[in-house]
């Protein structure tokens, strides 16, 4: 009798060990309470500098919201000097860099003119180089590698039409413009990710409100930039739900695209999808508590959060939610 109770213990402490393990395996993103509290956006950044998360841009004119994931609370900075929307930023030189922007009202917003930058740790805003003006586009994506910045896609008349696959760099430190090979695919919308000096531009669509489809045409390919070569190829495994105003995150040799909108009016979207370039697979991550779109996933003390965003197709509602998950979750 004492062997068969023994022997009961010592299943019972498996079970219980095997469903921890299961259980941490499959935790979940976390709604996090947060002191203060944000500026509301979507078609808005949100990117990390120095372990700082910032909520910048968007439509109207907002503060940069910064967010300390040590004291979990929210300062305000300074806001932009103009409206800018649909854009995805990037860092140079510990500067947020907006570049191929929007600005205006819905459905006829205006391409932004000029680059321009935001210093964190001045709290200060700077027009940078002009964008040529046969090129100009907004919702495009933006990706600096060392000092380079790389503008891909976009769309040229709000949106309305125009949709173009153009690619162009610019030198940072030059401010020269380089014109280079077109992208396979038209698309806006988008973002993109930089690994091991490649360019993977995922989701987006051809918005085409002049057609009464701006939600309709989203892009199922996966683009990639070859920087050195500076030659595309296209994956042969499309994004396993199609969608548009996603974020996206990379580390190592995987990145995340996270959230999103479609043609449901409904919702915006939860799922979670993750890539591993080395095995040229995509897998199903943990969908987020609230689907949303326009925004950013930041990386800061080991955990990807992201905040903002619109929980419907379109503008409405602005979320006032962080969540976060630890980063080792997702990219396992």
């Amino acid at each position: 009798m004492l062997i068969y109770f023994k022997q009961l213990r010592i299943i019972a402490a498996l079970l219980y060990t095997c469903s921890v393990m299961a259980f941490a395996s499959q935790e979940t993103w976390s709604k996090v309470e947060t002191n203060g509290a944000y500026s509301v956006r979507h078609e808005a950044g949100f990117i990390g500098v120095n372990n700082k998360g910032y909520l910048i841009g968007g439509r109207g004119i907002k503060p940069v919201d910064e967010f300390d994931p040590n004291t979990l609370s929210w300062r305000k900075l300074s806001p932009s000097s103009i409206e800018l929307h649909h854009f995805q930023p990037s860092v140079w030189q510990d500067q947020i860099v907006i570049a191929g922007a929007l600005t205006g009202q819905y459905p006829s917003e205006k391409p932004v003119e000029h680059i321009y930058f935001f210093s964190p740790e001045k709290n200060t805003w700077q027009q940078g180089a002009a964008i040529p003006h046969e090129r100009l586009r907004g919702s495009a994506i933006a990706i600096v590698n060392q000092d380079v910045l790389y503008l891909i896609g976009g769309i040229k008349n709000g949106h309305l039409d125009g949709n173009v696959n153009w690619v162009d760099s610019l030198d940072l430190r030059t401010q020269k413009w380089t014109v280079l090979p077109n992208a396979p695919h038209s698309r806006d919308h988008a973002q993109g990710v930089l690994i091991d000096n490649k360019i993977y531009v995922v989701g987006g669509r051809r918005t085409l409100g002049a057609q009464n489809k701006v939600f309709e045409l989203v892009e199922e390919k996966v683009d990639v930039f070859d920087i050195p070569r500076q030659t595309w190829t296209t994956l042969p495994q499309g994004l396993p739900i199609p969608r548009a105003g996603l974020s996206v995150y990379a580390e190592h040799n995987s990145f995340i695209a996270v959230g999103g909108e479609s043609a449901n009016p409904n919702k915006a979207h939860e799922e979670v999808h993750r890539y591993n370039t080395s095995q040229n697979k995509w897998s199903t991550a943990q969908p987020l508590i609230q689907g949303r779109h326009g925004s950013g996933v930041v990386k800061m003390n080991g955990y990807l959060w992201i905040a903002s965003g619109s929980g419907m197709q379109g503008g409405s509602p602005e979320l006032d939610s962080v969540e976060r998950i630890q980063a080792d979750k997702i990219f396992k």
